[in-house]
């Protein structure tokens, strides 16, 4: 009995990140008690449209960075698609076709970044930031600096809509974060990312396509990078270049603190989603405790270097193997 509970244990913890779950239960206790507006269903529900845009953008991010990549250029793509689609509107197009364009032109810019990774046999950081910077001057051109409305009034029911009584973003974050983890954990394409991660010759020894696979999931994180966008663009209805203003970062650390390894092949949507609830939260403690803003990017900051001093603590113990910071940072994929 006492072996058979051991292994449960030892399952539930090598799959669940416990420290993580305590922290944000510590967080949410202590938000409970030192706000009294903290536990109100409204005041919940704005904590969750604060961070939806980024949610919905790590679910993909967290498929880049388990396949040993990184992609900085959502950044950027989140107001670009916005201002596209600001664009298409003004030029009387109607909403179906300015929402699929916008989010085809979103997945030719993440094939974009995936053909000049595999062309170029250049670092995603690299090649993904050169793209962020890109795209960030097109925003600038589109919109002229500016802030641009005319967005037609039904487009608002992305952002402010209600589908039974949940708000729409928050209900499709949910609805994708399962259908991603599932397939992330079930579907054998998706759970390629692991062994390009682990190692990428030895998946390419195994027959995997890791140059197609990489013009995927890079197509894919920018398509929901565009999602965010253009559900940001509704619930203001208005679009402009300083939308989501180091949200790239923001979205890695979600992923990072969720346990998803720098070094590629672990990770998982779940864990993706606590870091997300996590994240949530610390951004509340300020607003909600009323203490200066300008105190949540160090805490950030904090936060995201303690995951990575943890992530190096854990790959050691569970290898065996002492390494280097640069051998962890830079490790070959």
């Amino acid at each position: 009995m006492g072996s058979h509970l051991k292994y449960y244990v030892n399952k539930f913890v090598g799959t669940t990140n416990i420290g993580l779950i305590f922290a944000i239960a510590v967080i949410f206790m202590g938000l409970s008690y030192f706000s009294p507006t903290f536990l109100t269903l409204s005041t919940l529900e704005v904590i969750a449209m604060n961070y939806v845009a980024e949610g919905i953008m790590a679910l993909g991010m967290t498929i880049v960075i388990i396949s040993g990549g990184i992609d900085l250029s959502v950044g950027s793509l989140l107001p670009f698609s916005a201002i596209l689609v600001a664009t298409f509107f003004n030029m009387q197009m109607g909403m179906p076709l300015a929402i699929a364009l916008t989010l085809l032109i979103s997945i030719t810019i993440g094939l974009l970044n995936g053909f000049m990774i595999n062309r170029l046999k250049a670092d995603s950081f690299i090649v993904t930031l050169a793209t962020m910077i890109g795209v960030g001057g097109m925003s600038l051109i589109l919109s002229r600096g500016g802030t641009i409305s005319g967005f037609p009034i039904g487009f608002s029911y992305l952002g402010l809509g209600r589908i039974i009584g949940v708000p729409l973003p928050i209900f499709l974050f949910f609805v994708f974060a399962l259908i991603i983890g599932v397939l992330l954990k079930r579907h054998r394409y998706f759970y390629q990312a692991y062994y390009i991660g682990t190692s990428t010759q030895a998946a390419r020894l195994c027959g995997i396509n890791v140059e197609q696979f990489r013009l995927f999931i890079y197509s894919f994180n920018a398509l929901l990078a565009g999602v965010a966008g253009l559900i940001t663009a509704s619930r203001y209805l208005s679009a402009g270049p300083n939308f989501g203003v180091g949200i790239e970062l923001r979205v890695i650390a979600t992923v990072i603190v969720g346990g998803a390894s720098l070094s590629g092949g672990r990770g998982s949507i779940d864990r993706t989603v606590l870091g997300m609830i996590f994240l949530a939260l610390v951004n509340s403690i300020f607003i909600e405790l009323g203490l200066p803003t300008y105190w949540k990017q160090v805490v950030f900051g904090f936060v995201i270097i303690s995951a990575v001093v943890i992530e190096r603590y854990l790959r050691v113990k569970r290898t065996g193997v002492e390494e280097s910071w640069q051998d962890f940072m830079l490790t070959s994929r």
